[in-house]
């Protein structure tokens, strides 16, 4: 008979922890999903301006101009559309690798091969930062690559496929 109680206090907590994780996947899926709507959005010329990157970069406190590498307003334009607001420091990807690896402003570490839909990955093109560009997960990693939602990359937000070699941080956002 006790193990018919434990069963069921068991079960009815497995049942009262779904709707949280069902929550938790719901914004980064909604991300995900405004993020993909972007796709093939071209910047006026190599100016990092458009109407709709200025109005991203206005949401996260800037004033345009001057327009600025927009990666991260994407990405913080997906999460506001999905009902959590990041920090501005996502404009800068190596700002937000440290917020990542500190575990503040919403961002917390995970590991790369752990990551999933709706979290971020963060590359390093140049020298001199641990960062310069962070992209959205699409889905979860498969033969050493990883498919991402990325605003800035030849001048237009792209769905796009990388190795996960090249990924130097992955971090999950959280509410």
């Amino acid at each position: 008979m006790r193990w018919f109680a434990v069963a069921v206090l068991l079960g009815s907590l497995l049942v009262s922890a779904a709707p949280a994780q069902a929550a938790s996947k719901g914004f980064r899926a909604k991300a995900v999903n405004w993020a993909v709507g972007q796709d093939g959005h071209r910047e006026k010329g190599t100016t990092n301006c458009s109407k709709r990157i200025n109005r991203w970069q206005r949401a996260m406190g800037f004033d345009v101009p001057p327009c600025r590498p927009w990666c991260g307003a994407l990405v913080h334009q997906a999460f506001l559309r999905a009902g959590v607001r990041l920090s501005r420091r996502l404009i800068d990807p190596n700002k937000s690798y440290a917020d990542a690896i500190a575990r503040r402003r919403k961002l917390k570490r995970i590991p790369v091969e752990k990551v999933a839909p709706g979290d971020l990955v963060f590359f390093k093109f140049r020298g001199g930062v641990r960062a310069s560009h962070l992209a959205i997960v699409r889905d979860r990693p498969w033969g050493g690559r990883v498919s991402t939602m990325e605003g800035n990359v030849a001048h237009r937000a792209v769905r796009t496929t990388r190795r996960v070699s090249d990924v130097v941080l992955a971090a999950r956002v959280v509410r």
